[in-house]
């Protein structure tokens, strides 16, 4: 017998402090429709005098209607029909990269545009971790409305097999750039310690996961995902890349 399965979800967001308030980042948690989604706004628009945020706020609020509409109509998300519907209702200037994530039976569904990215921890260890997409260094994969920008077309579609008491942390690059996969491990293998915490742990989580994302990000020294990219592309810069933090943590829990 297969048992059922669900997601109970918590996020954090903590925006850069020489920002606006809001950031550039966004996201979403759809508890009901068991889909999860975040988006980061291109952050040069900025010297063109265009809010970097505004396109992906505007983004996961269409998202958002994309999922009720869905959720109505038929009792089924598909996370590319969402991408699509939101990117063409989006209209402000600016762009953004995103991911959408959606539970359905005991496989997650998942559409992804660009650096923000998700992975499956199983008793401590990353199973799956999605791939970026970007055309070089620092230059991701961008939905927005432009002629040099994309559109919903270049989209991973993503299936994975999850077993309950999976974790799934999702965000944007301002975790992955700051964090490798053994700390991150690490973060949730010793945060499932507060599971008898289930309306909480979620977010308590993603808070932890945020903070120490924040601590390496204000650090000139150590060796980050983001400053070994640099190397790669003949760069030195050492420490962590400070940036807009947005963590989703998503558990898998019997029904």
């Amino acid at each position: 017998m297969t048992l059922t399965m669900k997601m109970a979800a918590g996020s954090f967001y903590i925006p850069r402090s020489d920002k606006a308030p809001l950031g550039e980042d966004a996201h979403f948690i759809c508890g009901e429709e068991e889909t999860i989604g975040v988006a980061d706004g291109v952050g040069s628009w900025a010297r063109k005098g265009i809010d970097p945020g505004e396109y992906s706020r505007q983004l996961v609020r269409n998202a958002e209607l994309s999922i009720q509409k869905q959720k109505d109509q038929r009792n089924k998300i598909d996370p590319m029909e969402v991408l699509n519907e939101a990117y063409l209702n989006t209209k402000c200037q600016g762009s953004s990269t995103a991911c959408i994530l959606t539970l359905s039976c005991d496989t997650i569904h998942a559409a992804n545009v660009g650096d923000s990215r998700f992975v499956v921890i199983r008793d401590g260890v990353i199973v799956y971790k999605s791939e970026i997409q970007q055309r070089g260094f620092n230059y991701p994969f961008q939905l927005g409305n432009g002629v040099e920008l994309d559109d919903p077309s270049v989209a991973q579609e993503i299936n994975a097999t999850v077993r309950i008491g999976d974790v799934i942390v999702m965000a944007t690059d301002g975790l992955f750039d700051n964090v490798r996969n053994h700390e991150l491990e690490k973060l949730v293998h010793d945060g499932v310690g507060d599971l008898h915490k289930l309306e909480t742990f979620s977010k308590m989580l993603a808070q932890k996961i945020a903070e120490y994302a924040l601590q390496k990000s204000e650090s000139k020294t150590v060796y980050t995902p983001y400053a070994e990219e640099c190397s790669k592309a003949q760069i030195y810069r050492p420490g962590g890349k400070r940036d807009d933090i947005t963590v989703i943590v998503a558990q898998i829990l019997p029904r």
